[in-house]
């Protein structure tokens, strides 16, 4: 089985994510790790971080692990072992290279239905992720 998992969070869909991490907590055991990640847009790029007074970063940062320790300790079990990280970049490059990072034998990734349009322009994270993802991806629906 898997002993390390990676779960990449998107709070503009909690209730995605809630039923999500529901699903992951009847699946997973005492001994497996179970890493929740957040992902911010990049702010530290000099362009855009011109534009936002300084610590705002940090404070993003904060805000998005509280609002991440919520949600696991809403969903969660307390047999679980959950970890909690936040990045700041374009999603799919820091899933993957979280999943690296931390040694992770699967990735859990929701997936959200987009419309024709946005496939087209945006790309889809979770299928770049499966692309580019050097361990199992869990796609979930």
């Amino acid at each position: 089985m898997f002993s390390k998992v990676l779960f990449p969070v998107d709070l503009e869909d909690v209730v995605t994510a809630e039923h999500a991490l529901r699903y992951l907590n009847g699946m997973l055991s005492n001994g497996q790790e179970l890493h929740i990640l957040g992902v911010l847009p990049g702010f530290n790029m000099p362009l855009v971080a011109s534009y936002f007074p300084e610590g705002t970063v940090e404070h993003a940062i904060n805000a998005m692990e509280q609002q991440l320790n919520e949600l696991a300790e809403q969903n969660l079990s307390s047999k679980l072992s959950w970890f909690i990280h936040v990045a700041e970049g374009v999603p799919h490059k820091e899933i993957v290279k979280k999943a690296r990072k931390l040694n992770c034998d699967l990735i859990a990734i929701p997936s959200r239905n987009h419309g024709f349009v946005e496939k087209v322009l945006l790309g889809s994270v979770t299928a770049k992720v499966v692309e580019q993802a050097g361990c199992s991806v869990f796609v979930m629906r």
